[in-house]
């Protein structure tokens, strides 16, 4: 990697350990409960809410009841937004006169964004009306991160209450929205505007081209939708290209902007998990796991895209640009380069939102691994929007459960035994992904409506395909592109493989939360397991690795590792 790359990872990395830590102790005092901060602002907001919703703010439900309201969010979600999109050609603000979306095409994208996945098989500019874009995907983008945020905070009380109860899912959703999400959005979509990003609602404009013709360009809301896509880690995008057309994102320094708005919540909120169990070493050994995985797959894929194609001479795969290398500049904006275009693409792979400003599809073998393998891992680096600390909360208890199967003890999490029953849930939880994954892909590797739409033959082609279920499973939405998804096999399978990856591991995670909530808090001795030290985050992270290169490794072989090797 040249100075330059290092510059910039290194930037990232300082605004992280500066700006997450007081966003944490924000989200800390929000939903501490009693007085929060802002409540003269946003108490006026969320009661109107609550009164129009009939529920009690200081209710407490079970995990049961919080999993219910889950579903049925996302289900009425999923209807109004279906019909949005079906409609949106006879609904009003739709001045560059996108029709009716298909039947299978609004169900995938209805789907797609209502877990968050934001995976788009068609043309935002074009595709989509204004009012799609604003009150249907902006507002499921949203929710989407809210949902998110509100399953953390349940798991959190099961895993460390007292009470039998993990909360209540509309005033968790109601208080991410009004005080973390809204506010937020607000403030970054100004920085984007003031950075030149667009904001209007134009439609197109006929512009003269130097050669004498004409050319249509598109405006729209972009600077909203772009926001709360990084914020939320949803990964949807208002132009086709995502962050690679410069409306969207405009300048090197909204490059970085954009990524750390992917990545600074995540980890805050991991830093609001210690602050409101009282256990911050806790917290502390989570997030260096995170940091490692999410400087591992990041960092190889610098390193393999600012060095382009092995069998290439340096005069040849070096494109020189004043005096910084050009590298595999195949694919990316002459703007950012090889690294910057990396540490934005690949940084957010390993969150639900799958960001880029580069297509995948030209990256080199070992560049385009390093995406692969951030979302293989579970995407826990750091993660979505709460799911990565479920997530990574659900590893941990898998990585207790083994280290008490070495020492010959019954396993404690929080002071609370692990035993069958929660492991149970916890394999479940562990294999649900994966299953769907290798189930879906390799069947349609060997189908002619799955494997037709291969544009690049042979283990590129099997990349292809793999990353998309990966990707879609894993609520990701990044494409690795080259494959045509806009079928009627891919738009069900896909649209399918998202909800299941949502909305079953949400449930399965719950199920952990409400099995130890109010279980019996066992006393420290010389013999429990310190989950907070070193010793136990370098075994957490073996744990990871071990089981993710398990599950995955076969499969990585026969795609991304076996063209390195072979090309």
């Amino acid at each position: 990697m040249t100075l330059a790359g290092w510059e910039q990872l290194l930037f990232v990395a300082a605004v992280t350990v500066v700006t997450a830590p007081l966003l944490g102790r924000y989200l800390a005092a929000t939903f501490r409960g009693g007085k929060a901060p802002g409540d003269r602002v946003f108490l006026p907001l969320e009661r109107p809410v609550y009164r129009a919703l009939r529920i009690d703010p200081e209710s407490s439900w079970s995990w049961r009841g919080y999993a219910l309201a889950v579903l049925a969010f996302g289900l009425v979600s999923t209807l109004l937004l279906y019909l949005i999109l079906r409609l949106q050609g006879h609904l009003p603000l739709n001045p560059t006169h996108a029709p009716d979306m298909p039947p299978l095409l609004s169900f995938n994208t209805a789907a797609s964004f209502i877990t968050g996945t934001n995976w788009q098989a068609y043309e935002g500019e074009t595709a989509a009306s204004y009012l799609a874009q604003m009150a249907g995907l902006v507002v499921a983008q949203f929710t989407a991160g809210a949902v998110g945020l509100a399953v953390a905070l349940a798991v959190i009380r099961g895993f460390t209450g007292s009470a039998r109860t993990v909360g209540n899912f509309w005033v968790d959703l109601t208080r991410s929205l009004v005080r973390v999400f809204v506010p937020l959005s607000i403030l970054g979509a100004l920085v984007l505007v003031g950075q030149g990003a667009v904001q209007n609602l134009s439609g197109f404009r006929t512009a003269d081209t130097l050669a004498g013709g004409t050319q249509q360009i598109p405006g729209g809301p972009v600077s909203s939708m772009e926001v709360i896509k990084l914020l939320g880690t949803n990964g949807g995008s208002f132009y086709g290209v995502g962050g690679a057309h410069p409306f969207e994102n405009p300048t090197g320094f909204t490059n970085m902007f954009e990524l750390l708005l992917v990545i600074v919540l995540p980890f805050a909120i991991v830093v609001m998990f210690g602050r409101l169990t009282g256990r911050p070493r806790q917290a502390y050994a989570i997030i260096a796991v995170m940091a490692v995985i999410f400087l591992g797959h990041t960092v190889v894929s610098m390193q393999a895209e600012v060095h382009g194609n092995h069998l290439l001479p340096a005069s040849v795969s070096q494109v020189v640009s004043g005096t910084n290398p050009g590298g595999n500049m195949e694919g990316k904006e002459t703007r950012f380069g090889p690294e910057a275009s990396a540490l934005m693409t690949v940084g957010t792979m390993g969150t639900t939102a799958g960001a880029t400003d580069s297509a995948l599809d030209s990256y080199t073998p070992v560049g385009g691994a390093g995406a692969f393998v951030g979302i293989l891992l579970g995407e826990i680096s750091p993660g979505g929007d709460g799911g990565g600390l479920y997530g990574i909360l659900v590893l941990a208890l898998l990585a207790v459960f083994v280290a008490g199967l070495m020492v010959g003890r019954t396993p404690e999490f929080f002071g609370k035994k692990i035993r069958g029953p929660q492991m149970k849930l916890v394999v479940a939880y562990t294999l649900t992904i994966p299953v769907v994954v290798l189930v879906l892909g390799s069947t349609a590797l060997v189908i002619e409506p799955g494997y037709s739409s291969i544009l690049n033959p042979g283990m590129h082609g099997l990349s292809e395909v793999m990353y998309a279920y990966a990707s879609s499973a894993n609520n990701n939405g990044s494409a690795f592109a080259g494959l045509s998804a806009d079928t009627t096999w891919y738009n069900l399978t896909l649209g399918l493989v998202m909800l299941v990856g949502r909305f079953v591991p949400i449930v399965l995670v719950l199920a952990i939360a409400g099995s130890l909530a109010g279980a019996r808090v066992h006393a420290r001795t010389r013999a429990t397991l310190d989950t907070t030290g070193p010793t136990f985050a370098a075994f957490l992270l073996g744990v990871i690795v071990i089981v993710g290169g398990l599950i995955y490794f076969p499969m990585l072989i026969l795609g991304p590792i076996g063209e390195r090797f072979v090309t």
